[in-house]
């Protein structure tokens, strides 16, 4: 009898709380009707944060040196310099989007240069506002929907340049910052400078490996119980198919990849010049911004909740430049015009990427 008044007493209670929170969530939603459309994923939610630390960062930069001291460097470029920044910077992006073209072509896909190039901006795009510039990879997505691109073909064409890119980045940006933390700053203990060029490392060994290890590839066999994760795993596998068209054209890449260096290196000098920055250097001025790039690339995958660096690298650049006797004001000035006019550029890249966005069907990604 006693269990049976306890179990009475257990559903009654379950009863009455049922019935409070039903009329919670009516009073609730009878005041906040439209609460449902702002709700957010984690992931949104994490992106808004790392949106206001970035923008906190910044803030705190033009505090610091004095937002008034920054926007007087912004009154006084020389547009002149400042248009042959950006045409070296499109330069650049027309040279990225022929080693593409060229990759494509040894994996017998043929596609209309102008195409390639749309493709590219929008990942270039994209990386201006994704941890790691990681957006980049939405290149292989814009060509496999917008102009139907075989999507294993298309990400081996962004994935093996890009491997040797962050080869080239994490070698020379390791060498800058032991140079300056061993002899401008002279300390011997800089190792969370590096922990950006540790997290690259361990990306282009992952790089290389879905590129050319099968074995590797077989960790991830797992993926083969999850409809959209087991796309992922053909497009992969159909990929390695293809890579030794990566190492057939290594000698091409390479040089490829060395004249979008020169281009981005000669863009920023121009962006220094048009704010009047000149370095006392023991060697030509231009060679310094072949440093500084890769530098502040690294940078970028510093962990930290940030978008894309922003805030970080710009940190990071005014610090640099300020080591070589560049005022705060100018070394501040330097980076975010840098950054906004890349992205200004990045810019004509929106009608495409909302017709990228269009095409995409997630029951359909990476099948060809």
């Amino acid at each position: 009898m006693k269990l049976l008044r306890a179990n009475a007493r257990n559903r009654l209670r379950e009863a009455v709380e049922v019935k409070l929170r039903k009329e919670f969530h009516k009073a609730f939603y009878s005041f906040f009707p439209n609460i449902h459309k702002i709700r957010m994923k984690k992931s949104h939610v994490l992106l808004v944060l790392d949106a206001i630390i970035s923008i906190a960062i910044i803030a705190g930069i033009l505090y610091y040196i004095g937002a008034d001291k920054i926007f007087a460097e912004f009154t006084n470029i020389n547009y002149f310099y400042l248009f042959l920044s950006v045409v070296f910077i499109v330069v650049m992006h027309l040279i990225v989007s022929y080693r593409i073209k060229m990759l494509l072509e040894e994996n017998n896909v043929h596609l209309k240069f102008k195409d390639i190039l749309s493709s590219h901006m929008v990942g270039m795009l994209l990386s201006d506002f994704t941890p790691g510039r990681s957006g980049y990879f939405a290149t292989a997505a814009t060509l496999k929907y917008n102009y139907n691109a075989p999507s294993d073909k298309a990400m081996l064409a962004i994935l093996g340049p890009q491997a040797l890119d962050f080869i080239i980045k994490v070698t020379a940006g390791t060498l800058s910052m032991l140079y300056v933390t061993n002899y401008i700053l002279k300390i011997g203990d800089g190792w969370f400078i590096f922990l950006g060029a540790i997290i690259m490392v361990l990306m282009i060994a992952i790089m290389l490996l879905l590129m050319f290890s099968k074995r590797f590839l077989k960790l991830f066999s797992f993926m083969f119980s999850i409809p959209l994760l087991k796309r992922v795993y053909v497009m992969m596998d159909k990929m390695q198919d293809s890579s030794h068209t990566v190492i057939k054209k290594l000698p091409e890449l390479i040089v490829l990849l060395f004249l979008s260096l020169s281009a981005k290196a000669i863009s920023w000098y121009f962006v220094a010049k048009s704010l009047g920055i000149t370095l006392n250097l023991d060697f030509p001025e231009p060679i310094f911004y072949y440093f500084l790039q890769p530098t502040l690339t690294i940078l970028e995958f510093v962990p930290s909740p940030t978008i894309a660096g922003i805030g970080l690298s710009e940190g990071g650049g005014a610090v640099l430049l300020s080591l070589f006797g560049i005022t705060a004001a100018k070394a501040a000035s330097f980076v975010f015009l840098a950054r906004i006019k890349t992205t200004l550029v990045n810019l004509i890249a929106i009608p495409e990427a909302i017709k990228t966005m269009k095409n995409v069907k997630d029951s359909e990604f990476m099948e060809n």
